[in-house]
């Protein structure tokens, strides 16, 4: 953490972003200096043939690590417009079809469930599976709705890894499930992309994303399996086969492909290491706290760790970890801007109250264990000074769980409440 006599900023924020490798900027660079022409050039210059090798063989790169074909990766600018893609675009080549529900899981991306709000506006139905407490989606409840509907639904879409919580869903079971009905599923892929080994040719659509593996930010893709018809969202062109309107962000894609090609098993295993010492440690220096999430630890992403700690706000944490040199996560009501809690811990069934102080650690190759010893040090102390000024404790809590069962208390709402049709 000292370098210097300087203080260095300590990254444990790894599921929003990660740190670009260098190897990924030098690769990135002659796109950005010397070949200059788009990828999609007709013109037949060198400088458009050696973009469009550049594009080809990162578009390999890519499809070889989720084994897929080449011409099934539709490259985006990242994973909002991926998700977007794939629950707007099968929705829009079936808008006059008497088909009109899509399934999701309670705990899907914002990016999944806001696209089916926008949809619902238009007239489509929608579909929310429950999750059980750590996360994992009602494997029962999803077979019911597959077989209820008078019209089989247009495409089922699942978190593959959660960034909240750190499950990781059996997709080859799930997607036997859908394939079982002849719907096509939607893996939303872009947290566990490269940390968990995926075939992505037994689902039909995955989005991936390459600034969670120390790429670029701004560019993603989304795998379109053959045979599946989607709509278009981005018109004007006759980039990615057709899919996906507008130049291709070249550097972007190369730095991509670079990453995907630097991030090794042998990184992994040195990411579940380190992982499992900050679980240790934590449970070693911090009182009063409950793991969110599977308590399993294959059963999670391999760098996450999220807990809510009893009696303090998790936005305080955040701010008091903030000024020392330390960034973590919350899922906490006050770091939304709406001021509402994260619908994941509701999905999971923790209160309002509780879910205030919840907190989440993503881990990379970068960090050390030494900035681990460090920052759950500060952290006791800071939980520590946060719960003698707290105005809750064991009793308040008790007391306000009777208050809750006896109706006085209401329950908070997430927006993402009023998405299920009834």
């Amino acid at each position: 953490m000292i370098d210097g006599g300087y203080f260095l900023k300590v990254y444990l924020d790894n599921n929003a972003s990660t740190r670009v490798d260098p190897s990924v900027i030098e690769s990135m660079m002659p796109f950005f200096t010397e070949i200059t022409s788009p990828p999609s050039s007709d013109y037949g210059h060198s400088f458009g043939v050696e973009a469009k090798q550049a594009l080809d063989s990162a578009r390999e790169i890519i499809a070889t690590k989720i084994n897929v074909d080449p011409s099934e990766i539709v490259f985006t600018s990242g994973q909002a417009e991926s998700n977007n893609f794939a629950i707007k675009g099968i929705a829009f080549m079936n808008i006059k079809s008497d088909s009109k529900t899509i399934i999701a899981s309670s705990v899907s991306h914002s990016t999944i469930l806001d696209s089916l709000k926008s949809l619902k506006k238009l007239g489509f139905n929608t579909k929310l599976i429950d999750v059980d407490s750590e996360g994992f989606i009602d494997r029962d409840q999803l077979r019911k709705l597959l077989s209820e509907v008078d019209d089989l639904p247009l495409l089922v879409s699942i978190p593959h890894g959660n960034v909240e919580i750190g499950t990781v869903e059996d997709i080859e079971e799930i997607a036997s499930i859908c394939h079982e009905y002849n719907v096509p599923i939607h893996i939303e892929a872009s947290y566990s992309f490269c940390k968990i080994p995926f075939d992505a040719s037994i689902v039909d659509m995955a989005t991936i994303t390459s600034h969670l593996i120390h790429g670029p930010k701004g560019v993603g893709a989304l795998y379109l399996k053959k045979g599946i018809k989607t709509q278009r969202i981005i018109d004007g062109g006759l980039q990615e086969n057709k899919k996906r309107g507008g130049t291709e962000n070249l550097p972007g894609i190369v730095g991509f492909a670079k990453a995907v090609e630097l991030y090794t098993p042998e990184i992994n295993e040195k990411v579940k290491e380190l992982r499992n010492y900050l679980w240790q440690t934590f449970e070693n220096k911090i009182s009063d706290f409950k793991i969110t999430g599977p308590l399993n630890k294959d059963k999670r992403l391999p760098n996450h760790y999220s807990v809510v700690i009893n009696y303090v706000e998790g936005e305080s944490i955040l701010l008091h970890l903030d000024m020392l040199d330390f960034m973590i996560a919350t899922g906490s009501a006050c770091s939304s801007k709406q001021l509402k809690a994260s619908h994941v811990l509701s999905a999971i069934g923790l209160p309002t109250e509780i879910s205030h102080g919840s907190v989440r650690i993503g881990l990379s190759k970068y960090n050390t264990e030494e900035e681990i010893d460090q920052f759950v040090g500060h952290l006791a102390g800071i939980v520590e000074r946060l719960r003698a000024i707290s105005p809750m404790n064991a009793d308040f809590m008790r007391e306000w769980q009777e208050m809750k069962d006896k109706g006085a208390i209401e329950d908070h709402h997430h927006d993402f409440d009023d998405l299920e049709d009834d």
